[in-house]
């Protein structure tokens, strides 16, 4: 069995032993670093390769936004070296959003309380709801699908469209978890409206931006994407509780 080199100062790719003349190796493209990682340099490549923090991520997350549907529009039909792959771009923002999640200990989604008298029981939906948000993308898919079927497109198409819309809503849910922070952490009696005025415009942007992405990404006139989004989004809805009843009564039970 042939030996691989001892360390990167040798000058040698690790993996496959070829020469190393800069920071990646020209023969498997491993990146020339020592085999002793300190901790600060496997957080670094860890954050790179989830995040991928460069142009393309920038490019992908500011092209959701302020061009909604130009992004998966190009994506389906073939543009792709431009933008970052939607389960990549969905995962990273996902997973800020559940941090904020953690730290902000909050039972809000898509701007309903869930902390209401019966403090277990509402606690326990309101978590439920968040991770389903998480796990219902294919659902999501699925229902867009079934409101699409004379397009007789790929199942795939409407998964990346469902990646890139939950995309955007984790970024609006991440805005109701600052203004709940917000209204719930200050004493003056300010501090609540103004949550109140913040969360508004991206509650209602929520389903705006629903109804602009089935629009542009499916090429249907408004008033088809206004009447689509609702069906899709009421369906989805009971999707959720479906599942966060399922979850409530007949999984958690087996636990106890």
């Amino acid at each position: 069995m042939k030996e691989k080199p001892e360390a990167a100062k040798s000058g040698s790719c690790l993996n496959c032993g070829t020469h190393v003349d800069g920071n990646y190796c020209s023969n498997c493209g491993q990146k020339f670093q020592p085999t002793k990682l300190p901790l600060r340099l496997f957080i670094r490549d860890a954050v790179e390769t989830l995040f991928n923090v460069d142009n393309r991520w920038l490019r992908t997350l500011k092209d959701l936004f302020l061009k909604p549907g130009k992004v998966t529009k190009e994506y389906i039909d073939g543009k792709r070296a431009q933008y970052l792959p939607p389960l990549r771009i969905y995962l990273s923002i996902s997973i800020v959003y559940f941090l904020l999640i953690q730290i902000t200990d909050s039972k809000e989604v898509f701007f309903i309380d869930f902390s209401g008298d019966d403090q277990d029981g509402m606690s326990a939906m309101g978590t439920v709801i968040q991770y389903a948000l998480f796990l219902l993308v294919p659902v999501f898919a699925w229902i867009t699908q079934l409101f699409h079927l004379k397009r007789k497109a790929f199942y795939v198409e409407y998964l990346i469209f469902s990646l890139h819309i939950h995309t955007v809503w984790f970024v609006f849910l991440m805005i109701e978890l600052f203004t709940v922070w917000l209204g719930g952490n200050f004493d003056e009696n300010w501090v609540p409206t103004l949550a109140l005025i913040l969360s508004i415009p991206a509650q209602a942007l929520t389903y705006i931006f629903l109804v602009i992405y089935t629009k542009k990404t499916f090429e249907q006139k408004w008033v088809t994407a206004v009447f689509k989004s609702l069906g899709i989004m009421i369906f989805y809805m009971f999707a959720l509780v479906l599942v966060t009843a399922a979850y409530i009564f007949l999984i958690i039970p087996l636990f106890e």
